[in-house]
């Protein structure tokens, strides 16, 4: 359960205007969901590949393959990517498909992101804005991109494609939006490529996984969180990479380690919720995902929980006992503060762990609920259980950092918990 957060209102308010069941926000404890959303699946299903490589139409809303990478080239330049195709609609109707990605010069401290949308999300965002105006006649938020949207573009830097994504399940499942792609390369479901195409520069990817086990969150590769339905998560953590990257017309090869991610599923109506999201591989040869839920009015947490996959590949769920913000960083474009690191303590797998950006300005712009999310690369160091120094890299999510527009007060819809330290 992670990343549907920036694309959310997208989809839900797709689901308000078909379904016509989502009223004004009011004050209550659980708020009308659409009905054709509602019903859970019938019965508990195994998660793994390669069933779970492709789409999931006949019973998602909502789904993506998500993938991330630290990779060097062969003159040895260190760099990373992060790339996450959605797709979403209605099961049994037409689906439209957004892509966010942006590529990392570790060493120069700098990224370039990307947000890129088919012609039928397209149409979904126009629903969105329409919804959001009838609901709230004073979201000037709304009507300005609506004002856009009605000129048959979108906001910049946001890019609108010409046509709809290509998407292929016969066999092996791909999906290309323009000259971007990923692709499953293997029956099993654990090799996959994938194509990012950038200003001045294009990426080849391949990953693969062939021996150490996927990890499935919260132990079953399921969330948990059941209202009014399930969300599927399963993931490959540490890929091997091969590929190549053309900058500036200059082809390097390029050889590093990487993760994939795959979740879906038909999620609640989420506005009033963000999300804090971390993978992590460590060089003990163990990836944990730790995450937590927040409610954006109250900032109370609603869940937090990690999951790590151990060097010898035994699963451990783990609550975080601290979950704390040692820092905080304001992006100078949207004038959203986020997090710039957490301390986390894991009582059960023994870990204390400090976590930190590599630098600050990792943003990525979204047509969502809050013009941009912090998604960059973090190093990790700390203690494990023995004592002994730890150190790790990966890749932080933060989501619902943009302070509401207010509204009455509502209650969030998951039960509360006690706040981490």
């Amino acid at each position: 359960m992670r990343r549907y957060y920036s694309i959310l209102s997208i989809f839900w308010g797709f689901m308000a205007v078909l379904c016509a069941t989502i009223p004004p926000t009011i004050a209550q404890d659980t708020p009308p969901v659409p009905k054709a959303v509602v019903a859970p699946p019938k019965a508990e299903k195994t998660v793994g590949f390669p069933q779970d490589a492709g789409p999931h139409d006949a019973t998602s809303s909502i789904e993506w393959w998500y993938f991330n990478s630290f990779f060097t080239t062969e003159n040895g330049r260190k760099m990373s990517v992060v790339g996450s195709f959605f797709r979403l609609g209605l099961p049994g109707q037409k689906k439209g498909h957004y892509l966010i990605y942006s590529l990392t010069d570790r060493e120069r401290n700098r990224s370039q992101a990307y947000s890129v949308m088919d012609k039928q999300t397209f149409q979904l965002l126009k629903s969105v804005a329409q919804v959001q105006i009838s609901q709230d006649p004073n979201d000037l938020r709304a009507f300005a991109l609506l004002g856009i949207l009605q000129k048959g573009t979108l906001p910049k830097p946001h890019k609108l494609l010409k046509e709809d994504a290509r998407v292929l399940t016969d066999g092996a499942f791909s999906l290309a939006m323009d000259n971007n792609a990923v692709a499953q390369m293997s029956e099993d479901g654990r090799e996959w490529q994938a194509t990012l195409n950038g200003d001045d520069w294009t990426l080849e990817l391949n990953f693969k996984q062939s021996i150490r086990p996927p990890m499935l969150v919260g132990g079953k590769g399921m969330t948990g969180i059941k209202r009014p339905n399930e969300m599927y998560y399963l993931s490959l953590t540490r890929m091997e990479v091969t590929g190549s990257l053309t900058d500036d017309n200059v082809i390097s090869n390029i050889k590093g380690v990487g993760w994939l991610d795959r979740q879906w599923g038909s999620p609640e109506f989420v506005q009033k919720y963000g999300w804090d999201w971390l993978g992590i591989q460590m060089e003990d040869g163990s990836e944990m995902i730790l995450y937590r839920i927040r409610d954006i009015n109250t900032g109370n947490i609603l869940k937090v929980e990690g999951t790590i996959l151990t060097k010898d590949g035994e699963t451990i769920i783990d609550t975080p006992s601290s979950f704390r913000k040692t820092e905080t960083w304001t992006d100078p474009k949207t004038k959203i503060t986020f997090p710039a690191s957490f301390d986390v303590v894991l009582p059960k797998s023994g870990y204390t762990l400090s976590i930190s950006p590599i630098f600050n300005d990792q943003t990525i712009p979204v047509l969502g609920i809050g013009d941009a999310i912090w998604e960059g690369v973090v190093t990790v160091a700390g203690k494990d259980k023995s004592g002994n120094e730890v150190a790790g890299q990966g890749y932080m999510e933060l989501v619902g950092y943009r302070k509401p527009i207010p509204k009455s007060k509502a209650s969030a819809q998951l039960p509360q918990k006690k706040n981490p330290k």
